[in-house]
């Protein structure tokens, strides 16, 4: 199967990424021997790929280096969630498109993804202690 992304050398999606983990994201990656403090950074309750000199911290300006090992959002990208109308779109900011079908299946995947990813944002911001300002 051609990969329309890696045939082009298209790296956008990992230029400033917000990708959003899941916990099972990044127990796969800490089991490929990383460890969560090079790749997690946390905002706003969310759990996201850290970036490094503007890209993704897993690709080293040629490719993704745990490519076949990436985070499920990143295996579902360019198909994202259009929080206003509530539905999966494929990403506009995404030269490549053209390449990736919106699927019912992919649709149905990414919203059990953020499923996932609004419960364990839930609970992490439930269990952290109340802070006085």
């Amino acid at each position: 199967m051609s990969n329309c992304c890696l045939e082009t050398k298209c790296i956008q999606c990992c230029i400033e990424t917000n990708m959003v983990l899941s916990y099972r994201d990044i127990e796969n990656i800490k089991k490929m021997g990383y460890d969560r403090k090079f790749f997690v950074s946390e905002r706003n309750g969310w759990l996201q790929l850290k970036n490094h000199q503007s890209r993704c911290v897993f690709h080293n300006g040629t490719r993704c280096t745990i490519y076949h090992q990436r985070p499920e959002g990143c295996t579902l990208y360019p198909v994202v969630y259009d929080k206003d109308n509530h539905c999966a779109i494929l990403d506009s900011e995404c030269p490549q498109r053209h390449c990736f079908p919106l699927s019912k299946v992919k649709s149905q995947q990414l919203d059990i993804l953020i499923l996932i990813l609004e419960k364990e944002r839930t609970e992490r911001t439930r269990s952290k202690p109340y802070k006085k300002r």
